[in-house]
């Protein structure tokens, strides 16, 4: 049998040329913006170059064609296909030059028909090419270079069928792949689809409308057809839905409504006015919002807070502003310039940018109250409550004694301790019968901190996390009536925090009525020794961390009643203090670790808890996570997951493998059957 080789590699050669001339010519010789040619003498040589190592390429084919015979010959026929087809593709790309185009007569075409025209066309060529010389160089190498004269034996023409379609799948995927990014160019089309929702009508708002006598009107000055206005006229009317028409929508153009405008010094598009009570009992609050939603759809848009911007209005025009008085001189969180500079090294720094802007939100004005003040003689008459915030020194007996008498008077006071810092409630402690620490009789009270090592927040990730405690028991009381509906699965962060103990009530008559509103996790312990381990002393429970104290109706000078005090008291300052966080979308906002605690506190203080509730906002919430919860995670992606995709192949491969084993057996016992 004689055996001759047939040479491919100037075939392939010209082939691989051709192609890489054209994209030559198309990718670097052309202005891809305009279509016009950057070196038309460059781009005639490349093309003719191309086109001529094409058409050799295709004559070496067809001569190998001719001389061969039987399977041979067909394989080389399909392979004379593909060479016939890549010139094809040569033609359509010669059609969207301007010579070609010229040809046909569409040299006249406009510049956006003349680009489409050239879209469709490239990627006519491009697939036309594709097709041909994937599945070209994929046969090549089955047919080989070696002929014989018994064709059907050197060459098995199904398998090299197979490999041109092998080749030409993957044509066609690379053309669809083509294709759809060509579609996507050209339906450029930018669109937001990030989260981006308005905050909806929060309990608390609603309660605040339902408490007024008489309907606030809800003028609403954006321009017509405006998406923001649209979004804003909607919670207006969800409002006005769940308080039973005691909210009037109304939608005004400023530059129509020129005296209404005027009347409320409207001077831009995008103003909320809000409006109680006519004549010379009316009193009115406004907003201003942004006119383009897409402002709104960022992360720190308005309208995800548009309900706690409410609620701010409301309350201006829902009562008189009020004053809240802070102490001041003693190193609190919200006067951190007093604090001694030997106590700065010891104790972390804080600050109450948070708590001010809840009490100019709630409609408060915020006071200093030092010893210049009336700390050490009287509290000012005028004032709605007093917080002592964090203060990391002592209050001298008179203070303390002040504070006292103003319990005595009926007063409203709030207290958060600092378990590293020097301050006591020394006289205090009788009449709300709580202290900080374990009270023990002849000694001072034994001072430890918070620790649990099942439920915390994984900062640093070592064993000092353990003080980073998390807890989710709340009462239902009214000071807490937003962390007991909203926060009870979150639950809050009980940072370097006390326990509050019970302590003997010291006043006459009728006795405080005394709740423990925040208490940690039945795993926690009081760590005594800092060794951040349960000791044989340190047992696990759930130890009080806040607590609200009414005392009873006393009597007034004249002889009449009047209520008791209203005091709380925590032994965990942080839950007071600002503390930055980062959302698991890069969001970085300030909070407290009591989240809507400062709220309701400041509500129930206040007397105000019956407009307490939820404020409802759009923010993303930080993601927090125990231990515990990050044991089962790990557990569930790492063991769990792989064991129930291998138990689930077990059980659907175990029959095919018995069907794969028992087909041989009967084939075998077919062909010994005579």
């Amino acid at each position: 049998m004689a055996m001759t080789r047939s040479p491919r590699l100037i075939s392939r050669i010209g082939l691989l040329v051709a192609l890489g001339l054209f994209v030559v010519a198309r990718r670097f010789l052309r202005d891809p913006a305009s279509g016009q040619t950057l070196f038309p003498i460059l781009m005639k040589l490349v093309l003719v170059v191309g086109a001529g190592s094409l058409l050799a390429g295709t004559a070496l084919q067809a001569m190998r064609w001719s001389k061969s015979k039987g399977a041979r010959k067909r394989a080389e026929g399909t392979l004379l296909l593909c060479y016939g087809a890549l010139i094809l593709a040569g033609i359509v790309y010669f059609f969207t030059t301007a010579t070609g185009m010229g040809w046909l007569g569409l040299d006249e075409l406009s510049a956006q028909a003349a680009r489409r025209y050239d879209v469709v066309m490239t990627v006519l060529a491009a697939l036309l090419a594709a097709c041909a010389v994937i599945p070209a160089l994929l046969m090549e190498a089955t047919v080989g270079e070696v002929t014989t004269d018994e064709d059907d034996d050197a060459v098995e023409l199904s398998r090299t069928r197979e490999m041109g379609l092998a080749g030409l799948t993957i044509a066609l995927a690379a053309g669809f792949l083509m294709v759809t990014c060509n579609v996507a160019r050209e339906k450029n089309i930018r669109k937001d689809v990030s989260y981006m929702r308005t905050s909806q009508p929060g309990e608390a708002t609603r309660k605040i409308v339902e408490t007024m006598s008489e309907p606030v009107r809800a003028l609403l000055f954006f321009p017509e057809l405006n998406e923001a206005g649209g979004e804003v006229k909607a919670y207006f009317q969800e409002l006005a839905r769940q308080t039973k028409g005691k909210v009037v929508v109304e939608q005004h153009d400023r530059r129509l409504s020129i005296t209404l405008a005027r009347k409320y010094q409207v001077g831009k598009d995008g103003t909320v006015v809000l409006v109680r009570g006519a004549d010379d009992k009316e009193k009115h609050g406004k907003f201003e919002l942004d006119t383009d939603i897409e402002k709104h759809r960022r992360r720190d848009g308005k309208l995800r807070v548009l309900d706690q911007t409410v609620n701010t209005e409301l309350l201006k025009i829902l009562r008189e502003k009020r004053k809240a008085y802070l102490t001041v001189g003693h190193g609190e969180i919200n006067d951190p310039d007093s604090l001694p500079p030997h106590m700065r090294g010891r104790l972390p720094d804080a600050r109450t940018q948070v708590i001010k802007n809840i009490l100019t939100a709630l409609n408060y004005e915020s006071k200093n109250l030092g010893a210049m003040d009336g700390l050490v003689t009287k509290i000012p008459d005028d004032a709605t409550f007093v917080m002592v915030l964090g203060p990391k020194q002592a209050f001298a007996p008179a203070e303390l004694d002040t504070l006292a008498r103003y319990l005595d008077d009926g007063g409203r006071l709030l207290i958060a301790m600092d378990p590293e810092g020097d301050f006591r409630l020394g006289p205090l402690e009788g009449r709300l019968g709580t202290g900080l620490g374990e009270e023990r009789p002849g000694q001072d009270a034994r001072i430890g901190i918070v620790t649990d090592d099942k439920n915390y927040l994984p900062q640093r990730g070592n064993e000092s996390d353990r003080r980073l405690a998390l807890t989710n028991q709340f009462s239902s009381h009214a000071s807490t009536t937003s962390l007991s509906r909203g926060d009870a699965r979150n639950g809050i962060l009980l940072e370097t925090a006390g326990i509050l103990t019970d302590r003997e009530f010291t006043v006459a008559g009728e006795k405080p009525k005394r709740t423990y509103v925040i208490r940690t996790m039945g795993e926690a312990w009081v760590d005594y020794d800092g060794d951040l381990k349960p000791g044989a002393e340190e047992k696990r429970d759930r130890y009080n961390v806040g607590a609200a104290i009414e005392g009873a109706r006393r009597k007034t000078a004249d002889g009449g009643e009047a209520d008791g005090f209203r005091a709380m008291v925590f032994s965990d300052q942080d839950l007071f203090a600002d503390r930055m966080v980062q959302t698991r979308t890069g969001q970085i906002f300030v909070e407290t670790n009591g989240r809507s605690l400062p709220i309701d506190a400041i509500r129930w203080l206040g007397g105000e808890e019956t407009i307490s509730g939820i404020i409802n906002d759009e923010k993303d919430k930080e993601i927090k996570q125990t231990k515990r919860e990050q044991a089962a995670w790990f557990t569930a992606t790492t063991i769990l997951a792989p064991l129930a995709l291998f138990g689930a192949g077990m059980l659907f491969g175990r029959p095919r493998r018995r069907r794969a084993s028992a087909s041989p057996s009967s084939a075998s016992a077919k062909e010994s059957t005579p």
